[in-house]
């Protein structure tokens, strides 16, 4: 009988899981993102629905089509969404950005622009998921981390030019710089 229950949780726990990694929706807050609360959500293997959006950056709007409803949000009162895909996204002056590393100290944020036949990347960054969201270049870090002088000095040491800022350590399964900020930190 113990065996049963305990297989019963267990099966409990793994579809809990299941369900929250195959969900997209909606993060109506900072709070929201960081507790994982999905407002409009969905199970993606059993149901579908739409985030609708357009490319143009002067859109103030998103459409979430949700059962059988349409609902339009000011994105300036979204913080972002999850899609199908388990892709975190955050809306920074109406402009959708993924979010690169949800788990890291330091988010970076990429938004790419496509036109004709080539496409231009566009990054951000914020020191925590509350901070101010900057463009990712090595003097806004120095300058978000103005209060770290020893974090300042290893970004020079480490990083070149700006367009290295966005390495990714396949061995530590982290973003070099948040990596190196840990490092410090320790």
């Amino acid at each position: 009988m113990k065996a049963l229950v305990f297989f019963g949780c267990l099966l409990g726990l793994f579809n809990a899981v299941n369900a929250q990694q195959d969900s997209s929706g909606v993060y109506l807050t900072i709070s929201d993102f960081q507790q994982q609360k999905l407002a409009y959500a969905i199970n993606c293997r059993t149901q579908k629905h739409k985030i609708k959006q357009t490319s143009f950056s002067d859109q103030k709007f998103i459409k979430v089509v949700h059962n059988d409803s349409v609902i339009t949000l000011l994105k300036s009162e979204v913080f972002g969404y999850r899609d199908c895909k388990d892709v975190a996204h955050r809306f920074i002056d109406k402009v959708n950005y993924v979010i690169l590393n949800p788990s890291e100290y330091i988010h970076l944020y990429k938004h790419e622009i496509r036109a004709h036949k080539r496409s231009e990347l566009h990054y951000m960054f914020s020191r925590g998921i509350e901070g101010n969201v900057y463009k990712l270049t090595k003097e806004n870090l120095k300058h978000a981390f103005s209060d770290q002088p020893e974090f300042q000095k290893k970004i020079d040491e480490v990083f070149k030019r700006d367009t290295e800022l966005t390495r990714y350590d396949k061995a530590t399964k982290t973003y070099l710089i948040n990596w190196l900020y840990g490092r410090i930190k320790t």
